[in-house]
Order: C-alpha cells, then sequence, then structure tokens
C-alpha cells in the first residue's frame, strides 16, 4: 500500500457552494454529501480542502437530483491533480514567457515551495506543463468538441447556468491565466492567458462566453474592479455575487495577520524554555527507570504527568489556522489558558486533602 505524505505546514479549509438557494424553484439549499476530501499544493503551502456539496431538499423540484458545487474550491486545483492551479500557471510561465529548461523549471519551483518544506518531482514539472497547455486549448477545442456541444444544448435547454471567472497569477506584474467555469456543473467553459487585466482586456476574454450565447442567469468572481465592469458592460441586466469566501478572507486578513503575529510571539516566547526542560525530563525518567522502588515509581509518575503539560504547551503553539475565520494564534492561546486552569486545579488539591 502507497504510504500517503505527511507534511509539516498544513492548512485546513471548507468550501461550501456559492448558491443558496435553489435556480429553479428558489428553495434553500441543504447539504447532501461530501464531494471531496483531498491535499492541495499551492504556493502558499499544502491545503487540506473538504469540499461539501448541497442539493434542493424540495421533492416536487425537477432540479432536486443536481448537486452544487463550490466554485471556490473547484478553481484550487483541477480534478485528480494535487498541485493547485496556481503552480500550474506557474510552470507554464517560466516554460513558455521566460524560456526556462525543464530543469530550470523544476529548480524554481521547488525554491518556492522550500519554505513550506515541499518538494516536486521533474515528472510532475512535465505534467503540469502538459496541463497549462491543455488549459490554453481549451476555448478552441470546446468549440469543435462534440460532447461540448451536447453540454451548451443542455444549458439551453435549462434555461440558466451561473458562471465563475476566476484568475491566476504565479508573479506579480506578470501574465495570468483566467479560468471560466459554469458553476452548477463544474465544467471548463475557456481558459485564457494575457499579459494584462484591464477592462478591455477582461471582456476580450468573456466574449468567448458571450459568443456561445447561453443562458446565464449569474456570475460570481473576486471582486477585481476590471471583471466586475467587464462583466456589467457586456451582461449589463445579469446579477453579480462576489465570492463569499474570497470576500470573508479579504474582510478578515487585518485580523488573521495579527493573530499570525500573535503566533509567532508565542513561539519566540516559550520554545527555548521548553527545550531544554523536554530534555531534562527524559534524563529524570530514564533515571527512575533504573530503580524499581515504589519511590521511583512515583516520581516517574509525577515526571511523566508534567511531561504531558509541556507537550501540550509546545502543540498550542503549533495549532493550524487559516483566513477568514480559523485563528491558529487564538486557538493556542486558548489551549495554554486550558493548561493554566488544569494547573490551578492541581494546586488546590493537596490543600483540600490537607483540610479533610
Amino acid at each position: 500500500m502507497k504510504k500517503s505524505k505527511e507534511y509539516t505546514q498544513i492548512e485546513k479549509k471548507r468550501f461550501l457552494p456559492e448558491i443558496k438557494n435553489c435556480v429553479s424553484c428558489k428553495t434553500k439549499l441543504k447539504r447532501h454529501m461530501t464531494l471531496s476530501k483531498k491535499t492541495v499544493i499551492t504556493l502558499n503551502g499544502a491545503v487540506y480542502v473538504t469540499h461539501i456539496g448541497y442539493s434542493c431538499p424540495n421533492e416536487k423540484c425537477i432540479e432536486r437530483n443536481k448537486v452544487y458545487r463550490s466554485a471556490a474550491a473547484d478553481s484550487l486545483a483541477l480534478p485528480n491533480f494535487t498541485f493547485g492551479i496556481d503552480i500550474i500557471a506557474l510552470v507554464g510561465y517560466l516554460k513558455l514567457g521566460k524560456h526556462y529548461t525543464v530543469d530550470e523549471v523544476h529548480k524554481e519551483v521547488n525554491e518556492r515551495l522550500k519554505t513550506y518544506d515541499i518538494q516536486i518531482s521533474r515528472r510532475n514539472v512535465m505534467y503540469l506543463f502538459e496541463a497549462y497547455c491543455a488549459l490554453l486549448k481549451a476555448s478552441a477545442k470546446n468549440t469543435s468538441d462534440p460532447q461540448f456541444q451536447a453540454w451548451v444544448e443542455q444549458i439551453r435547454k435549462n434555461k440558466y447556468c451561473i458562471i465563475s471567472v476566476d484568475g491566476i497569477q504565479p508573479d506579480k506584474g506578470e501574465d495570468t491565466i483566467y479560468l471560466i467555469r459554469e458553476v452548477t456543473t463544474g465544467r471548463l467553459i475557456h481558459a485564457q492567458n494575457v499579459l494584462s487585466s484591464d477592462k478591455n482586456t477582461m471582456k476580450e476574454v468573456l466574449s468567448h462566453i458571450l459568443a456561445l450565447d447561453l443562458p446565464i442567469t449569474g456570475f460570481i468572481s473576486d471582486a477585481q474592479e476590471t471583471i466586475v465592469s467587464a462583466i456589467f458592460e457586456l451582461w449589463p441586466d445579469i446579477p453579480h455575487q462576489t465570492c463569499q469566501f474570497h470576500y470573508f478572507q479579504e474582510a478578515a486578513r487585518p485580523i488573521y495577520e495579527g493573530d499570525r503575529a500573535i503566533r509567532k510571539e508565542m513561539r519566540k516566547t516559550m520554545t527555548a524554555p521548553l527545550r531544554p526542560l523536554r530534555r531534562q525530563l527524559a534524563d529524570q525518567i530514564a533515571r527512575t527507570l533504573e530503580e524499581e522502588t515504589e519511590e521511583a515509581r512515583n516520581e516517574r509518575e509525577q515526571l511523566q504527568i508534567i511531561d504531558t503539560y509541556v507537550v501540550s504547551a509546545k502543540s498550542s503553539m503549533n495549532r493550524d489556522g487559516s483566513a477568514p475565520f480559523d485563528y491558529a494564534g487564538l486557538k493556542g492561546y486558548q489551549d495554554l489558558d486550558a493548561l493554566e486552569q488544569s494547573l490551578e486545579h492541581l494546586k488546590k488539591k493537596p490543600m483540600q486533602a490537607k483540610r479533610r
């Protein structure tokens, strides 16, 4: 059996559909199933993604069997890929934009991931470049693909679809690859690499969707002004919604950065005294193992309890968190507060025993 990889630093993110009500009968959606649980490697480290699908609970609804997905979750990585779309974009940019060799791309990507103690193989770099090329060909291939045409006809028959627009930029100021999907089916409709993200460029990217004449009922994207303006000019009567995950992530960023600073200070303050204390406890526990007296056993038991507290204190500094609402520093502080309360409880026990 293949052993699963372990990552020293990993964030946990849970994604729900951006759509809250059935597009057909407007009933509030309810949780239906867990679509996937997987680790995605991005340029910002490893992310454990839990993707939850929702469906319409109305038994009379003609779309009750449809499963609604999260556009934000789908935009992190391609199906069956561990490495994220941002890494795919970086590989393509380095290979085609910078004219790097495969070995040079391999070295550069590993240099980016070194901070998170992650490595990528040379073979995977080649696979990711093939994926990048496939994305760039997606729009041209779709127009002549019989399966795509059948999908378009089904969408027109349903008389609704929701479009998500997501841009991936591996380096600030460099090329951006835009991916356009239909949210309810997760279908990739168009992909395009552009040098600029101004409004006219975005209108040109979106013109490929306009040409399909789809019955669009809504758009989802981040709050990038040029995307919002381009959508409004091309579809002035179609509602647009900012992706809730991006919205809350940006809104909570100052708090998240402050929490990160707190966790960093906690590590700086506590690591120095805890590390030698653990070594000291290990030596003392080993010494008690040499004796099999009642006194030695009692001392060993007490030392092991103290060691458990020390391990718990160290663990509090390694809690994971993710924006927008999961704060590692706050969780670590709560862990330390619980340890303090436990120690205070232990200190009171001998006093209570004496009173008796």
